[in-house]
């Protein structure tokens, strides 16, 4: 999959991907009172560009990951935030480096 044929409520999606940037953890409460760690960045493809958000215990992925890297995003959903598309990398996701070639 590409990034231009991303939609909203996509599910199982996988991705290869550069990183652009990762932020800082931050934690979060939902409306419902429930207590998330998340990290945010950007990634792209030849395609476009999309911002990651990166849940809870799925943030220990991103070890060795660094600005620039190829990884492949397996598994991921698909949400929107005011029109923009987000890579949401859940509980069941997985974050695997790939070789630079």
């Amino acid at each position: 999959m590409k990034i231009e044929g991303l939609r909203p409520g996509m599910e199982n999606i996988d991705l290869d991907v550069t990183v652009l940037n990762l932020k800082e953890p931050k934690h979060v409460t939902t409306y419902s009172g429930l207590e998330h760690v998340l990290v945010e960045g950007e990634v792209e493809d030849d395609t476009g560009k999309a911002f990651l958000t990166v849940w809870n215990e799925q943030i220990d992925q991103l070890d060795g990951i660094a600005i620039g890297n190829i990884v492949g995003l397996k598994n991921c959903f698909i949400s929107s935030f005011k029109g923009v598309i987000h890579v949401n990398i859940g509980r069941d996701s997985e974050i695997i480096k790939k070789d630079m070639e």
